[in-house]
């Protein structure tokens, strides 16, 4: 991979965007700084699909009066907006995985326990759609919790999705064949512990075996068979497994990786994908009167950016 292809297409989309945005091609009362940065070592959702990641951050720092004194905003009063390269699912998904899990005991179960849940990290929940802003332009719901109001993701529209809808039968499979061996691990140690403390002569007044596992099974069977079969939501209202065949929560999927366009280089740009959101004249005024009088130029930035046709900026061929 050369690096200076990759920097040559970051660099003609910072200037398509320069010219298109008349919230940064006439900088006034800010610095705008624009980072490039790829990732040549990362690989895309699935260890056979190797494309380059990078981004673009368009930084705006403020000019302001403090005492008198000119300054320029750094740090965390500088705000930005960041262009995610190929990383399509990154800023609208959370992938099915556990942290914190990792044990060599029994060595037997070792292996299968990482097989299982390098299966399951194969499942995602995703933001719910908000619309089709144009072909190959989508706005999906923010994260919980995040200043955006949602999440723009550019594509090919002449490409395959790039999610798989998954059934209730296969994600709850996926998590019983994980939650098995590492009931079964659990239970091994806990007897351990058990025998180790009986040495001791210490007897635990109540005795709670693991029982996830247990507990997961009995929800699998008391789905329908019609139920099994439906499009799989995920809640944490839907009991231990948060599985549930009804809409509730986010839509669990796989990630398509037939929506790569395969003959096309690994540098090429097929996904575009960002934090988004307007601000209208009132918001604006908010943020200035919470920020000390800075103006909120990633909002102004936005709210200039022509969505509808950044299209543009994906290669198809």
């Amino acid at each position: 991979m050369d690096i200076a292809v990759l920097l040559n297409k970051l660099t003609a989309i910072t200037e398509w965007v320069r010219q298109k945005d008349s919230g940064i091609n006439q900088p006034t009362g800010f610095d705008a700084l624009v980072t490039l940065s790829g990732n040549l070592c990362n690989q895309v959702a699935t260890k056979d699909d190797f494309r380059i990641q990078s981004s673009i951050y368009f930084a705006f720092h403020d000019f302001y009066l403090e005492n008198g004194v000119p300054h320029t905003a750094t740090g965390n009063t500088a705000h930005g907006i960041e262009f995610l390269i190929n990383n399509p699912i990154g800023l609208i998904s959370n992938q099915f995985t556990e942290t914190g899990f990792i044990t060599g005991y029994p060595p037997n179960l070792r292996q299968p326990l990482e097989n299982a849940l390098e299966n399951l990290k194969k499942y995602y929940t995703i933001a719910p759609l908000i619309k089709e802003i144009a072909p190959g332009v989508r706005l999906y719901a923010p994260n919980p919790g995040t200043w955006f109001n949602g999440t723009l993701l550019v594509f090919n529209p002449d490409r395959p999705d790039i999610w798989i809808p998954v059934t209730v039968k296969e994600i709850m499979e996926a998590k019983l064949a994980y939650y098995k061996i590492k009931q079964d691990i659990d239970s091994i140690n806990y007897e351990k512990t058990l025998a180790e403390w009986a040495k001791l002569n210490f007897k635990p007044d109540r005795v709670i075996r693991p029982d996830l596992y247990n507990r997961m099974k009995k929800e699998f069977e008391n789905f329908t068979t019609e139920e099994l079969s439906h499009p799989a939501y995920s809640s944490s209202q839907s009991g231990i497994s948060t599985i549930n065949a009804h809409g509730e929560g986010r839509q669990v999927m796989k990630f398509n990786p037939s929506s790569w366009d395969r003959a096309l280089p690994t540098s090429a740009v097929q996904y575009i994908s960002m934090d988004y959101r307007t601000a209208n004249k009132s918001e604006l005024e908010l943020f200035k009167r919470n920020n000390d009088g800075l103006i909120d130029y990633v909002g102004l930035f936005l709210n200039a950016l022509p969505v509808e046709i950044l299209g543009e900026l994906i290669q198809k061929k």
